[in-house]
């Protein structure tokens, strides 16, 4: 009886068992069929070429070709999660580039899937921008440049093909050697030469009887009345040149006429000059000695600076040397030369004082201005400005290699001569390097790696 029980208690184990292996199997089966059946539809769309999710939606993108190139795309588009509502390639402005938008024409094959056609205009840096529903999902791309590409390409050079070149504005400047000088701009103020001061003095004493309410500090005209004085020897002279013609001495009368005149011809004393008064000591009513200065008086036709140059910078100067003098505050230039350097430096301030003369110049005393000097030109193979890249740790600059081919290269560069560097190491007379288009090509030369890893983060020389 219990062998009874127990053969039975074996075949029903044994149909459990197969049992739940043919459930496997045919689940197994099932997984299999779904996951072919999705590759296989997977594969109708095109290669995957990227999906972006967040937040319950996914878009995954395909493309027959493979990858987004220049020119037509055909893509399509799988959404799950909402509806495909726009798609767009965004690329922000650069300097010499406006911003550029390229739409796609969506059309709808079936739930969940669209067709977009786009036409990509131009190799580079794109954002791509999805909208399903009232959310955007983006994406940064980047179109490898069209046109022929060699090995040595592949590795360090960047490729640009006409069209491109032609919507960036790309220029080159050969690289040649060029007779370039250095300048600095100091801190002076005005000061008036004091070779052009005029003392008004008196060649007798004489009574002030007015001095036409002139002033310290004021601006007067050659001609312009200072003073009316009186002479004490006006008198004495008169009545010589009576007593002469009642003798009828004429050569006593003559010599009393001149000396008569001589002492009217002082009675209304005038400025010598264009000019500033500087000092007045003198009053009506007061009373003025022979040889005693009555005005201070300079000629403002002529003017000096005071340039205060720091030590650093005191080999440059040399007497004669031309400068200009720009009004702080103003635009106005003014040529000017040194016409003396001060033996003496400060040592507190570290500078030293030159003289710059002046003539012409329409400015104030004590007056603050920028002395910009100019050093002597020297000869040094050059560069642009425009043309270098500064990435933080080297200079770059592009070198034309070929119709739409550059290749980035570091370079050692020494002074810097206004919109020019001096090029120490790197490049060769000849060469043409880009000028304008820098900075798309920057961006490439980070996204194809030739920096060797460095920050993406830098610095631009453009002007």
């Amino acid at each position: 009886m219990k062998c009874c029980e127990n053969g039975g208690n074996t075949s029903t184990k044994k149909w459990v068992f197969l049992t739940l292996m043919i459930l496997v199997i045919a689940l197994g089966s099932l997984f299999v069929y779904q996951q072919l059946k999705h590759r296989t539809a997977d594969q109708s769309l095109g290669t995957p070429l990227f999906t972006l999710e967040d937040q319950g939606v996914k878009v995954e993108v395909f493309s027959k070709k493979g990858s987004i190139d220049v020119g037509k795309q055909d893509l399509t588009i799988r959404v799950s999660g909402g509806d495909l509502k726009s798609l767009y390639l965004y690329m922000p402005p650069m300097p010499g580039m406006g911003e550029m938008r390229e739409d796609a024409t969506i059309q709808k094959v079936s739930d969940g899937v669209y067709n977009a056609t786009l036409n990509v205009s131009m190799a580079g840096s794109w954002q791509l921008f999805v909208q399903v529903d009232g959310k955007v999902l983006k994406k940064d791309i980047s179109v490898p440049f069209a046109g022929q590409r060699t090995a040595v390409d592949d590795q360090s050079q960047i490729v640009v093909n006409t069209k491109a070149m032609q919507l960036i504005g790309i220029q080159t400047h050969e690289v040649s050697y060029m007779d370039l000088s250095e300048s600095f701009s100091v801190v002076g103020y005005v000061s008036y030469d004091l070779s052009h001061v005029h003392q008004i003095t008196l060649r007798s004493d004489a009574w002030v009887l007015d001095t036409f309410s002139r002033f310290e500090g004021e601006l007067v005209k050659r001609g312009t009345p200072l003073m009316k004085v009186l002479s004490p020897e006006v008198r004495i002279a008169q009545e010589e040149l009576n007593l002469a013609k009642s003798l009828g001495r004429q050569d006593i009368e003559r010599l009393s006429k001149e000396k008569l005149s001589y002492l009217h011809a002082g009675q209304v004393v005038t400025s010598p000059v264009n000019g500033l008064i500087l000092e007045k000591k003198v009053n009506p009513g007061g009373f003025l000695k022979a040889g005693e200065v009555a005005y201070t008086l300079v000629d403002l036709s002529n003017l000096w600076v005071v340039a205060e140059v720091p030590l650093e910078f005191s080999s440059y100067l040399k007497k004669g040397m031309k400068v200009l003098v720009k009004p702080v505050g103003e635009e106005k230039l003014y040529e000017g030369r040194v016409d003396y350097i001060f033996p003496v430096a400060d040592k507190e301030a570290r500078t030293v004082k030159a003289r710059i003369s002046l003539r012409g110049a329409s400015l104030k005393i004590n007056q603050l201005v920028e002395v910009i000097f100019e050093t002597q030109p020297v000869r040094v193979l050059a560069v642009p400005e425009s043309a270098v890249v500064d990435t933080g740790r080297r200079q770059v600059v592009f070198v034309q290699k070929g119709e739409g081919m550059y290749e980035p290269r570091q370079i050692k560069l020494g002074r810097r001569f206004q919109d020019y560097y001096e090029v120490l190491d790197g490049l060769s007379e000849g060469e043409r390097v880009v000028v304008k288009g820098t900075f798309f090509l920057d961006s490439e030369a980070q996204i194809k790696g030739l920096y060797g890893g460095e920050e993406k983060s830098h610095e631009h020389h453009h002007h």
